[in-house]
C-alpha cells in the first residue's frame, strides 16, 4: 500500500492529468524550472492556437481571404470596366465579351448556381435589365450600362481562364463605351468600400463555431457566413 502511494506521489502533473502515459517527477515538483513541464505547455498551447484558427477558417478566415482577393484585383488596361462592375473585352472590330469584373468575380464566390441571359439577337438597351443571377442565397438582376446588340451568350465557365468570367458576346460603338467607362480611380474606391465593408462583418462575426449562420451544416461560402440578407445587399449594390 505504502508502494502505491509513493509511486502516485511521484507522477508527474501531466501524468496524473493522464495527458501523458508516464512520467514520474524528479525535481521535486518544481514546475517553474522544469524543461519537461516547459516544453509541455508549449506543446499544449500550439495546440490550443491550431484549434482557435480552425474555428476561425470557418467564418473570419473565409471573410479575409475573399478581402485579401478584392485587395489584389487587379485594374486591366485590356479590359473597360462600368460602375455596375461589368466589364467589356475587345474580341475584333466592335465586338466584344461581357462579364464581370475581378471584384465581382470575388464577391460571387464560386456560389452561383445558374444565370438567366439576354437572348441573342436581341437590342439591348442602357437600363435594361439582362442578367439575372440566381444562387441559394437569392437573386440580383443587373441592369446593362451600354446600349448593346447581343450576339450569344458564354454559359460554360470551366473553359474560361482563371479570374475571369464572359457571360456574353455582343456587338457596340467605341463611342458608346468611351461615354460609360468609368476610370481607374472608381475602380479602387470601390475595392476600399467593399473590403471596408467585409472588415466591420469580420469584426463582428459572431462565435457560431463550425456552422453557418442561416443554419447547421459547415461553412463553404461568404453568404453563409455574413447571411443571405447581408450578401445579397452587398451584391445589389455592387451591381448597381
Amino acid at each position: 500500500m505504502n508502494k502505491k502511494n509513493n509511486y502516485s506521489n511521484l507522477q508527474c502533473i501531466w501524468m496524473a492529468s493522464k495527458i501523458v502515459d508516464y512520467k514520474l517527477c524528479d525535481r521535486n515538483f518544481d514546475c517553474d524550472n522544469c524543461l519537461f513541464d516547459k516544453s509541455m505547455r508549449n506543446i499544449q498551447h500550439f495546440g490550443k492556437r491550431e484549434e482557435e484558427l480552425k474555428e476561425r477558417s470557418k467564418g473570419q478566415n473565409i471573410i479575409q481571404a475573399i478581402i485579401n482577393e478584392i485587395e489584389h484585383a487587379e485594374f486591366k488596361n485590356q479590359m473597360l470596366y462600368f460602375k455596375n462592375h461589368l466589364v467589356v473585352k475587345n474580341l475584333f472590330a466592335n465586338t466584344y465579351y461581357m462579364g464581370f469584373s475581378p471584384v465581382a468575380i470575388d464577391l460571387l464566390d464560386n456560389s452561383l448556381t445558374g444565370i438567366e441571359y439576354c437572348n441573342a439577337s436581341d437590342k439591348v438597351q442602357k437600363g435594361d435589365p439582362f442578367l439575372k443571377l440566381n444562387g441559394t442565397w437569392g437573386s440580383v438582376t443587373i441592369s446593362s450600362p451600354i446600349n448593346f446588340s447581343c450576339l450569344g451568350n458564354i454559359t460554360n465557365p470551366e473553359t474560361q481562364i482563371p479570374h475571369e468570367r464572359w457571360v456574353s458576346l455582343i456587338e457596340t460603338s467605341r463611342e458608346e463605351l468611351g461615354a460609360n467607362t468609368i476610370p481607374v480611380s472608381d475602380y479602387h474606391r470601390d475595392i476600399i468600400s467593399v473590403t471596408r465593408e467585409l472588415t466591420r462583418f469580420e469584426i463582428d462575426y459572431p462565435e457560431v463555431g463550425l456552422t453557418m449562420m442561416d443554419g447547421g451544416t459547415d461553412v463553404q461560402y461568404l453568404y453563409e457566413v455574413i447571411g443571405r440578407e447581408k450578401y445579397l445587399s452587398i451584391l445589389k449594390t455592387l451591381f448597381k
